[in-house]
Formats: C-alpha cells, structure tokens, sequence
C-alpha cells in the first residue's frame, strides 16, 4: 500500500473505542470536505478498519488516484472547484481501480443527480451519518473483495474444468489409441470397421489387411526395445503414408476412408474402403507391402525384415468386425504356413472352389460318420533318435472327397463353429489312445495335442481336460497342449485364466510354430509355457543361410535361458539334425525320421524304435507335418 500523503489523518487523530484491532487495513480516500468533515469521517472509518487518506481540492484527488490503490472514495459533490461536477468521471478515470466503489456525498438534489448520471455506486445525502457512512464503505468493500474473490475462484474454476477435459481428452485418446505409435488402438479399429461394413456391398467391398513383421521376436532380442520401437514407428508411419499415396487413392472411388491400426506387439490392421472389387484390394494392399519392405533405420544401421499379410474381404467374408478380422487373421497364418508374402483369405482367389464347397458341405456330418481318424507324428530324443513322444495330428479321409488335409477343412470348420467338438474328440481320442499304448506296456512319455483357438474361445476347455484325464487315468504330465500363434492374437483375461488352470493340474503347454510372428514375445512373458517348438521355416535354412542360422540358434538359446524344453519341427536334412544338436536342441520332428503314421505303426516304433535312417519319400509329405 502507499505511504499516505500529507494531509492524510492519521489514525490515532481518529481513535474510537470501536476501531476495529488487528483487522486487515484498507485504504479509503476523502475527496473534498472541509477538515471538521474530513476529521469526522476519517475518525469514523478509521474504527471500520480503513487507513484514511484525504484530498481538498480535485488536483489533489487526480494525483492520488494515479498513485495509491484506493479500496473505497468518499466524494463530497459540493466541492468549490467548478470541475467538481465531473468528480465522479475523474475517480473512473483517473483510478488504477476503475470499478472501485465510489461514495457520492451529495448535499443537495442536484449534486445526487450528477452523481447518478455519472455512475456513482451509492449516494450520501446531507446531513452525513458517518457512523452509518462508514459501515457502508466497510460493507461495500468487503462486497467488492467477495465479488472480485468470486471473480477469481470462476476463472480457476474455468481453468480446471479445462484442465479436467483435457486430461479426460488425453484419457479417451489413450483408451482408443496406441501410446507408442499414435495409431487407433484394435477397439478403435473394430467399431470404424463395424461401421464401414454396415454400407459395404460385393460392388463396394471393405478389405481388412493384418500386416505381421515376421520373426520380431529375435530382431528385439539382438537390437533391443528402444531400436525396435523405433521400427514399430517407421512401419506405422509407412502404412500411414501409403494409404495417403496416390498408388492407393486411385484405387478407391466415391465417399471412402482408409484406417491403420496397431492390434498387437508388431501387428497391424489396415481397413480400406470405396474398393470397387478384388483386384483393387489387392493392388493396394501390395503398395503397402512394398514400402514395408524397404530397409529400417535401427541406430546406426539398416535393416531389412519382410512381413506378412493377410487380408479379407467384407461383406463376402464377414459382415462384422470381429468376423472380418479372424478372417484375416487366417489369412495371416495361411501366408506364414505357405511362405508367401500376401494372402487373401479363401485362397488367393478369394472365391470358395467346388473342392472348398463341397467340404464346407461334407463337414457338419463327417464326426458322426466317423470319417476323421488320428495320425501320430513321433518326437525324437537326442543323438540316440529314440522315440519319446506323440504329437496327434487330425486326418480327415472323406468318401467323396478322398484325403483332405487340415489346411483345407480345419479353417472352414473353425468358420462354421464346427472346431470346438472336433478339437474334443481329438483330445479324447489321443488320451485313450496313450491309455492304451500304455496298458501295453509300451515306453510313452508324452502325447501333445494341438488346441484349436475356438476351443479357448468357448471357454471350456480347462473342463474337458480334467474329464478326460479322469476318464483315461493318464499321468497329467503325460499330456501336453500345443497352443497355436492365432491363440495368442485373441487372448484375453478368460484364455489365461483356462491356461493357469489347465497349468495347475500338471499339464504341460507348449508354444507351436514360434517364430512366425511377433507374439511370441507375449507367450513368453505372459503364459505358463513349458515347451517352444521352433517352426520349420526357421529350420529349413539353418545349413544353407547364415541369417536362419543366426536366428534359430539364437532362439535356442534363449528358450534354455528361460528354462523351456526346445523342439525343433520339420527336420528333413541330417546336416539341419546336426546344426540343431550342437546348438542345444532337445527333441526333433521331421521327415527326416518319420512322417505322421496311425496308431498301429506309431506302435512298432515304441517298440523298435525308428531303424535304419533314410530319407521318407517325398510322397509321405503331402499334408500337414
């Protein structure tokens, strides 16, 4: 506050018994009155709590509002000074305060309506109360520090509620939205889709595409997180930028939209609409494809890694979201297991065969008829080519059809909600049939059966497992699980929930086909995984291309590290035998030692074991393993 200038009235000139003690001191300025006046009123507001500061003349009062912080202005309107009329102007004017409250001390009806008419806050009429005067200011002040209090809590108020929608904003982005990439989240991605199909038609097709950066796992493991982050973000911002490009524009006609996703550790979805057909979807789908295949800049060195690409197309193969993106996923899985690049699920086609029709028609029926029978594929132990385990693998002999393999009816039947009771005649049929392998006598230490992902989906499968280990008798350990990559791309609280308690009963469960894509890193860190099979595409180039045997070597050596028995799937050479031995590699699979056989010839090799080695006829290799 200002040093009260001199003709100020100082406050023991103006003790009261009623002054207020140890209140807040505020400023009041007098303008005008004689000093009698001048005395009384500052006795007055003195005792209210006011630190007086008084002025005689209109220059005086034009000085000290340009310098002091005045809370409240007592204006004697009947100053002798001609300008005193515009007394009221000058305080609005002249004050670094303008909205002060501003007394108007008028003694005649005239001197209140220039007061009026000049905005004044209240009016005092002669004869003064100044008791009474002084309770006003005391009262307008504190309205006026209240109001200005108000004032400031509205705008911090304003200024929190907008930090709270921001904060909600950033929530709601980060719900929908990858934190590292920037890209919509899967959830995102399934409600636009869901959206897209409901105006889709066969003219005006949706396509989804999941692009799967192959082999990530073993990339992060020899660059680390930070550098494949920053290939995470290269390939986000490269799909962006294709579906941007005029490559793919092209492609589109009429009101259309193009999304990118990330829905998984290095997966991503891509949906694009306004297609006029097939041959538009598959053009587009391959200029992404060609920008995901140039090098990545990974530190201080580039790097090239290839992807895989499954696509679908809606309404033709799914009308929903969910349905359109299994269907993809498939496709997905079709292009790892072929080893091509792009593949549209229904084959490259996109059109069902009569074969597929046929099939499609034949399924529904074929478990009663008693069509499907199991294969036994052995697992072999080490240098000593012993026989230590079964994998059960699902054939389908059909009488108008002849052999189909698993790759033509195994996604039709999952399509046509048919996987659930197959995968459970499978997995009793492998347990009484270990049962019985063992009632002979025979030298069984584990059967593996492969897990559909609609088995985990339905949610039943932890329930069957206990039936038919109490049905059979078998040890639990005896059993082992092999759970699919597709599983994981679908996992959810309910699958891990089924996997730990299928675990806890002493069950094992193994990680089929790793190396195919980048979930792997999930299995490993979230599922209780006893077992890693290495897929064959890894082991197929060990002796012929340092790469592979740089990646399957390193994947060997990390399932020891973390404790996993490794199995080594489609061995088919002796000198891809003696790579995998010398590496760590617990147990084969592979043509070099047998293909899958039934039961009674799975049976003479307990027995016999496998004999003299050869390589199995190319004839033995049609189907699946």
């Amino acid at each position: 506050m200002a040093t009260p200038a001199i003709g100020s009235i100082q406050s023991q000139d103006a003790a009261s018994p009623d002054a207020k003690t140890g209140s807040e001191k505020r400023l009041a300025l007098v303008a005008g009155l004689d000093a009698a006046g001048r005395r009384e009123a500052g006795r007055w507001l003195a005792s209210s709590g006011f630190e007086v500061v008084a002025a005689e003349d209109l220059a005086r009062t034009s000085e000290l509002l340009s310098r002091i912080d005045a809370n409240v202005v007592l204006a004697d309107m009947a100053m002798r000074d001609e300008a005193a009329r515009n007394l009221c102007q000058l305080v609005r004017q002249g004050s670094r305060q303008a909205d002060v409250p501003l007394l108007a001390l008028c003694s005649s009806p005239r001197h209140a309506g220039e007061a009026v008419e000049a905005g004044c806050t209240e009016l005092i009429e002669r004869p003064f109360d100044w008791r009474m005067t002084a309770l006003l200011a005391d009262r307008m002040v504190r309205l006026d520090r209240t109001a200005a209090a108000l004032a400031d809590a509205r705008v911090e108020l304003e200024e929190l509620r907008g930090a709270l929608d921001d904060a909600q904003r950033e929530r709601d982005w980060r719900a929908h939205h990858d934190a590292l990439t920037g890209l919509p989240g899967v959830e995102r991605f399934e409600l636009v889709l869901d959206n897209s199909l409901a105006a889709a038609s066969q003219a005006r097709p949706v396509a989804v595409a999941l692009f799967k950066i192959d082999h990530l796992v073993l990339v992060n493991s020899r660059l680390g997180r930070a550098l494949v982050n920053s290939i995470l973000q290269q390939v986000a911002q490269r799909l962006v930028t294709g579906l941007r490009s005029d490559e793919v524009l092209r492609c589109t006609t009429g009101p259309s939209m193009s999304m990118a996703a990330r829905v998984g550790g290095g997966l991503f979805a891509v949906m694009l609409t306004g297609l006029r057909g097939f041959e538009d979807a598959r053009a587009s789908v391959r200029v992404l494809l060609d920008l995901l295949a140039a090098r990545y800049f990974a530190g201080d060195e580039q790097i090239a890694l290839t992807t895989s690409v499954g696509v679908a197309l809606g309404p033709e193969d799914g009308t929903c979201a969910e349905a359109l993106l299994h269907k993809a996923e498939l496709a997905v899985h079709e292009a790892l297991e072929s080893g091509r690049g792009l593949r549209f699920y229904g084959q490259s086609s996109h059109r069902l065969t009569e074969r597929s029709r046929a099939i499609t028609r034949l399924l529904p029926t074929a478990l009663e008829r008693g069509d499907f029978r199991l294969h036994y594929q052995p697992f072999v132990e080490g240098d000593s080519r012993s026989v230590c385990a079964a994998e059960a693998l699902l054939r389908w002999d059909c009488g108008e059809l002849g052999d189909v393999g698993p790759a033509e009816f195994v996604p039709l039947a999952e399509e046509a909600g048919l996987m659930v009771a197959i995968g459970s005649w499978v997995l009793a049929t492998a347990c009484r049939q270990a049962r019985a392998w063992l009632d002979e006598g025979l030298p069984l230490r584990r059967i593996a059966v492969n897990v559909s992902l609609c088995q985990l989906v339905r949610g039943e499968l932890a329930e069957l497992v206990r039936d038919c280990l109490e049905e059979t008798g078998i040890t639990p350990s005896l059993l082992e699980l092999e759970l699919s990559e597709r599983g994981v791309l679908r996992s959810d609280p309910e699958i891990l929930r089924q996997l730990h308690a299928i675990r806890e009963m002493g069950v094992r469960l193994a990680i089929d086909d790793f190396g195919t894509g980048n979930s792997a890193v999930v299995y490993l860190k979230n599922f209780p995984i006893d077992v890693l099979k290495i897929d064959r595409s890894l082991v197929s180039g060990v002796s012929s291309s340092p790469e592979d045997a740089a990646i399957t070597s390193a994947t060997i050596a990390m399932a020891r590290q973390l404790g996993l028995r490794v199995v080594a799937e489609g061995v088919e050479q002796q000198e891809q035998m003696d790579f995998l031995s010398r590496h760590g590699c617990s147990e084969y699979q592979g043509f070099l030692f047998s293909p899958a056989v039934p039961a009674e010839a799975f049976a003479e090799l307990l027995r016999n074991g496998l004999g003299p080695q050869s390589r199995q006829s190319p004839s033995l290799k049609s189907g699946n393993r």
